[in-house]
């Protein structure tokens, strides 16, 4: 509550205040940033806000309404020191990517998450690892606040619950977690809409891509642990962009017998992107140890290396905690 109180405070000196997302932008993270920004609406103070994500928007989440407000951190008129910066869904200062000066720069800053491995790097921390998503947190902050519930809200709170549950498959899917989401449809998400558009409507490269991947898997140590790699050739052979692996790692994960998918994803640079998910072993931990994050059963980190060697790297890790089971 001290926190709450610390970022109302600072909302209501501010003038003018940035929102940021994290690089790779998800359902949750701009959801909640498109929340937050319906939140700030309703304080007659605030002058000037600005949405910016690092990275491209999904296709799969350009039906949120306001999302055509988001811009990136090159965009013309952006300040270079605003009163106050937010960010959401963001676990560690580095995942801002290339706004991370506007969150430096600004005079006061606080961070919004809901990640096991979040750390406390701004001045204002709202940080709560039992919720389902950032999207809950900000649910709970409206109702705090006795601010109405918009449609618009709805939509945007409503996906970013959905999306980081797993259409609420995943073991952070809670009584409080449905009871939040029921309070949204009431107010006006859409549920059937939403689902559609994050969770089945997918573009064909997307599609083509994913098929491919799971076809090119690697699956060893008695199928408990299920790889494959996504080279920029595969990406720009199948017209696929990156937020196209999104859902992979969940698919290579459903195998009855696998403990732990993994997707080595070539970045642009030709570091290698990865992305865990598990059924019981703690991937988190093995995220952390190679600087990344994220959650005990779903997580990701970068590796300054290529596929190969970031591959001969990870395995015998991964593999050493799936022979503790």
């Amino acid at each position: 509550m001290e926190a709450l109180n610390k970022l109302i405070e600072a909302i209501k000196k501010a003038k003018n205040i940035v929102i940021l997302s994290h690089v790779g932008p998800d359902g949750d993270t701009l959801g909640s940033m498109l929340a937050m920004n319906e939140i700030l609406k309703q304080y007659n103070n605030i002058e000037k806000i600005d949405l910016i994500i690092s990275g491209k928007i999904p296709d799969l989440y350009k039906f949120l309404p306001g999302i055509g407000q988001t811009k990136n951190s090159n965009n013309n008129g952006l300040y270079k020191s605003y009163d106050l910066a937010i960010a959401v869904d963001c676990a560690s200062l580095d995942r801002l990517g290339d706004s991370i000066d506007l969150f430096r720069n600004a005079k006061a800053t606080a961070n919004i998450d809901h990640h096991i491995s979040s750390v406390q790097f701004a001045d204002i921390n709202i940080i709560n690892p039992d919720a389902s998503a950032t999207g809950q947190i900000l649910y709970d902050i409206i109702k705090s606040l006795d601010i109405n519930i918009t449609k618009d809200i709805a939509t945007d709170l409503y996906t970013a619950i959905l999306t980081d549950t797993g259409g609420f498959k995943f073991e952070n899917t809670k009584p409080e977690t449905l009871e939040v989401c029921a309070d949204l449809i009431r107010a006006g998400a859409d549920a059937i809409y939403i689902y559609q558009e994050c969770l089945e409507f997918k573009p064909l490269a997307m599609v083509r891509l994913q098929a491919r991947a799971i076809d090119n898997a690697v699956i060893t140590d008695n199928n408990k642990i299920a790889y494959t790699s996504v080279t920029r050739k595969l990406l720009e052979s199948l017209n696929a962009t990156d937020d196209h692996v999104d859902g992979i790692s969940k698919s290579l994960r459903e195998i009855n017998t696998v403990e732990v998918a993994i997707v080595f994803k070539e970045t642009a640079k030709g570091d290698t992107k990865i992305s865990f998910r598990s059924k019981r072993v703690d991937v988190c931990e093995i995220s952390k140890f190679f600087g990344g994050g994220g959650h005990k059963l779903a997580a990701g980190c970068t590796i300054q290396k290529n596929l190969a060697d970031t591959i001969n790297e990870v395995l015998p890790i991964v593999k050493k905690q799936i022979s503790r089971l």
